[in-house]
């Protein structure tokens, strides 16, 4: 399976999706030829490599002979369609990415979508571009692609597109980056988001090429997209369900024991979805625990709140980390002691369990309740789970 993985870390404009697609084989002249079966306008369409900060990339350089007076968006691609057939998959995706675009500048700009406008030399460039990168992938054979956590800095609170830019942003992953603003265009941020199949952290795969790509704006702070080209996994079932955590650290040699318990309590009801202290040595063979959070990057803030307020650390590390789990649900079982919720797991979704457990707190409370070892409710639990998924399996069939 041909795959691509979108690195947007440095920054992300439509320009440099093309140029690191061109970069990686995507023949300049057949994605102009395309182009111009579309758009009846002038343009020039050319690739340069150029060097940016040290580095090279192919810059995408554009110019486009129309005007700059306001025409509404939702028509101009309609009135294109109507000039030239466009057709089938391509003409899908331009009316989506639009449709996308349009939507999120209604809502921003609080404007009935007819009242959208823009340059027509920008809708133009908007149209180029897209059906470049639409085109790129369609050369390139692409039949996967996965994408960083789109750059969040300290530019989206002071830049007069942060809005927009978040707008369009809805439905993907993003990510506080701290120092140097990271420069991102509504663009290229609108295509990513219609074409990128998962968010997160670099998916296994066997590497071929790597493209660079900017766009071809002379200046410092330029876009610059990595995309890593290769195969992946083709025609395996991954096994379980692949999902990016959040894991929080900190060693701890100077508080009362005691108070961890309340700690971890406090951690998973504060939004970590795991909690727990490992004993360890640290230096001078100092006795120690070391404290490990896990969560979503959104309940970060949260857990480290947490962490900073009921212990004596100092500082923590955060990294992502990949992990597989297993698909989940619940069933209810009936046992003599009354009902349990049995929590079982797939590595496909709606596949056979290959782990089930009774709920702890449901079992407690059952013994409790008849004065009956807590081992007997759990067995019973067992039992009646195990003679549900035979019975199951059996309808099934």
């Amino acid at each position: 399976m041909k795959a691509i993985y979108i690195d947007c870390s440095a920054g992300l404009s439509g320009s440099a999706l093309l140029g690191a697609l061109v970069e990686l084989g995507a023949k300049p002249e057949l994605l102009v030829e395309k182009i111009k079966s579309i758009v009846t306008i002038p343009f020039q369409l050319t690739f340069r490599k150029r060097n940016i900060n040290g580095a090279t990339a192919t810059a995408t350089v554009l110019k486009v002979e129309a005007g700059q007076e306001p025409v509404p968006v939702a028509g101009m691609l309609k009135r294109i369609s109507n000039k030239v057939f466009i057709g089938g998959e391509l003409e899908d995706r331009l009316h989506s990415l639009f449709d996308k675009f349009i939507l999120a500048q209604s809502k921003v700009f609080n404007l009935p979508v007819a009242e959208v406008v823009m340059p027509e030399a920008e809708i133009l460039r908007m149209i180029i571009i897209a059906t470049g990168f639409f085109t790129a992938l369609e050369q390139l054979g692409i039949e996967r692609i996965n994408a960083s956590p789109l750059p969040v800095g300290s530019q989206l609170s002071t830049h007069n597109l942060a809005p927009l830019l978040m707008e369009l942003a809805r439905g993907a992953a993003v990510k506080q980056y701290g120092g140097t603003d990271v420069p991102i265009t509504p663009l290229g941020v609108a295509l990513l988001t219609c074409r990128a199949d998962e968010f997160g952290l670099l998916p296994e795969m066997t590497l071929s090429e790597t493209g660079y790509g900017a766009s071809g704006e002379d200046r410092q702070d330029n876009p610059r997209v990595r995309i890593l080209y290769g195969t992946g996994r083709d025609g395996e079932t991954p096994l379980g369900q692949s999902e990016t955590i959040t894991v929080v650290e900190t060693a701890i040699d100077d508080m009362n024991p005691e108070f961890f318990p309340f700690l971890v309590d406090r951690l998973l009801a504060g939004g970590a979805v795991d909690a727990f202290l490992i004993p360890i040595y640290m230096k001078k063979s100092r006795p120690a625990h070391l404290l490990t959070a896990l969560c979503n990057r959104s309940r970060l803030e949260d857990v480290l709140s947490i962490i900073f307020n009921e212990t004596t650390t100092l500082g923590v590390r955060v990294r992502d980390d990949e992990r597989r789990i297993l698909h989940r649900y619940f069933f209810m079982t009936s046992t003599l002691y009354g009902e349990v919720a049995v929590k079982a797991g797939c590595l496909a979704e709606g596949g056979a369990p290959v782990q089930y457990a009774p709920e702890f707190e449901d079992c407690k409370k059952l013994a409790l309740q008849h004065a009956v070892p807590i081992k007997k409710v759990y067995a019973a639990a067992q039992r009646a789970a195990h003679e549900y998924i035979n019975k199951s399996k059996q309808n099934s069939r």
